[in-house]
């Protein structure tokens, strides 16, 4: 095969051709390239024809098949005669025509899609706005605020806490707490862990007792040993609890946890928190911001013996006379020594 039969082909043929030679091609070869390949390829010329003939057999037409066809040879012979008979200006008119009855048909199948749509789609209902009154949501935020008081988390907590176990009878630790319950009575609890309470015997005694000591301690930096008094409760068990009474309102107190052995020697395990007793009695705190006048003295309390109505109306009288910096405010003294 010559070079110019070989340059006729198209650079696609020349490719299948090469392949059917099984030539190897570079990536991005160039017609001039393959030609040069197929050249020194032996029996080119077979294949040229080959990749030739197959150029020429093209795949069948819309106007083929439809003369292969018995039932549209009349109408496919009739339109091609009837376009070699028309004039230019008759095809033009065709073509436009074809073209506004496309865009009809266009615009119909749009219309029909969004009536179609429009049935399809759901009815848009419009949704009323409730306007609440301000005093009911003053009562729903009251009714809020009143269930949360009472709202100790969720039932799964519960459950978990019902499910426990009960507490641990001690905690492994040598303490002991005070606590005032009212003005003469105090309540203390203390746990002595046993490894402690045999290892002190074994040295202090073994007759040494458990014992919980009060310690009086009003006015004093307490260091263990300036007390102003102090008394001993002994107490069988080393994890338990017990009300003291002490019999004095007012007074600071603490306790120690410890053993007391027959000569009356005292080792401390532990030591517990200070507290001050409430008073028993009225404060005799006087404050002039909280001072009552004689007259509202006595009619809130009584009037003492011996006044009578017109001392009454002089005390008012002088009340309203007198000038004193709080403006409704006179003291008892000052009454008496008037």
């Amino acid at each position: 095969m010559t070079k110019k039969d070989l340059t006729a082909l198209t650079v696609t043929g020349l490719k299948a051709l090469a392949k059917k030679k099984k030539i190897a091609l570079t990536a991005g070869a160039k017609k001039a390239d393959l030609i040069a390949a197929l050249l020194k390829a032996p029996a080119a010329e077979k294949s040229v024809k080959a990749a030739g003939s197959t150029r020429l057999k093209k795949a069948p037409t819309k106007k083929q098949s439809a003369k292969k066809t018995p039932a549209k040879k009349s109408t496919a012979k009739k339109t091609v005669s009837s376009k070699k008979n028309a004039s230019p200006k008759k095809t033009a008119a065709a073509k436009t025509a074809m073209k506004k009855t496309v865009i009809k048909k266009a615009a119909m199948k749009k219309t029909s899609a969004k009536k179609s749509a429009k049935k399809s789609a759901p009815i848009k209902t419009s949704r009323r706005t409730w306007v609440i009154p301000k005093h009911v949501k003053e009562m729903q935020s009251q009714e809020k605020v009143a269930d949360a008081k009472y709202y100790t988390g969720p039932e799964a907590d519960h459950a978990a806490l019902h499910s426990s176990d009960k507490l641990p009878a001690g905690y492994g630790e040598d303490r002991i707490t005070l606590m005032a319950r009212d003005p003469s009575l105090t309540y203390a609890y203390w746990e002595a862990t046993p490894e402690r309470l045999v290892k002190e015997r074994s040295w202090f005694g073994m007759e040494a007792a458990l014992v919980v000591r009060i310690y009086d301690i009003t006015g004093t930096q307490f260091d263990g040993r300036n007390a102003v008094g102090y008394f001993d409760q002994d107490v069988s068990e080393p994890v338990g609890s017990w009300y003291f009474e002490t019999g004095r309102p007012g007074h600071s107190f603490c306790a120690d946890l410890g053993m007391r052995s027959p000569e009356g020697r005292f080792l401390t395990l532990a030591r517990s928190n200070y507290i001050t007793m409430p008073r028993d009695g009225v404060s005799d705190v006087i404050d002039e911001e909280w001072m009552l006048a004689d007259e509202e003295f006595w009619r809130l309390y009584g009037f003492p013996d011996g006044i009578s109505s017109p001392q009454v109306q002089e005390l008012w009288r002088r009340r309203h006379q007198q000038e004193i910096s709080s403006p409704g405010l006179f003291s008892r003294a000052k009454g008496k020594s008037k």
